[in-house]
């Protein structure tokens, strides 16, 4: 979301500029030989405007198929119960249930899991429903998992997981990783 904000950011800037180099005419006075490129070049990022250097984000790491595998077992064994064999969670999985509680969501592309980096993922496996906050306006009914599976069951559970996403998403998810470690 970052990213996509920073991108439209820039683009706002990028059609501010063009459109102050229109003549009255409506021609274009911007020369032909400038690509866009070295204008974009030129327009600072939002981090840049806030005076605070943007996090440097390393390579998107690969995934292991032995840590595949085995976070697919893990996830099998404890959570495709709630969350569906196919990571598909259940249905309706946005709207409460009557009784306030949330539905099991999705860990695929059509869920949100992949906006959030792996801290709040492993707290969440971590601690289940107990993470949440009292006015968050319901309740989840997800067991803390903390006491039960080890550091290497959850890493495993959440590179399958990963397994599974486009390399896009994965790259979003890696860069709110990164964010918060930094924060």
């Amino acid at each position: 979301m970052h990213h996509f904000l920073i991108s439209t950011m820039k683009l706002g800037s990028i059609m501010l500029l063009l459109t102050g180099c229109q003549s009255s005419a409506g021609e274009s006075t911007l020369p032909t030989e400038t690509p866009v490129e070295s204008i974009l070049s030129n327009v600072p990022s939002i981090s840049e405007l806030a005076g605070t250097p943007a996090p440097e984000i390393p390579a998107l790491p690969t995934l292991d198929s032995g840590e595949i595998a085995k976070g697919r077992a893990v996830y099998t064994e404890n959570c495709a119960e709630c969350h569906g064999k196919n990571l598909e969670g259940e249905a309706d999985w946005q709207q409460q249930n009557e009784d306030d509680s949330f539905r099991s969501p999705p860990h695929d592309a059509t869920g949100h899991t992949w906006h959030h980096g792996d801290n709040a993922l492993v707290e969440s496996i971590v601690f289940g429903g107990a993470r949440l906050p009292d006015n968050i306006g319901g309740f989840s009914n997800m067991p803390s998992f903390g006491d039960t599976l080890t550091e290497g069951d959850i890493a495993a559970v959440l590179t399958y997981i990963k397994s599974t996403w486009s390399e896009d998403m994965r790259g979003i998810q890696w860069e709110q990783t990164i964010r918060e470690g930094i924060q």
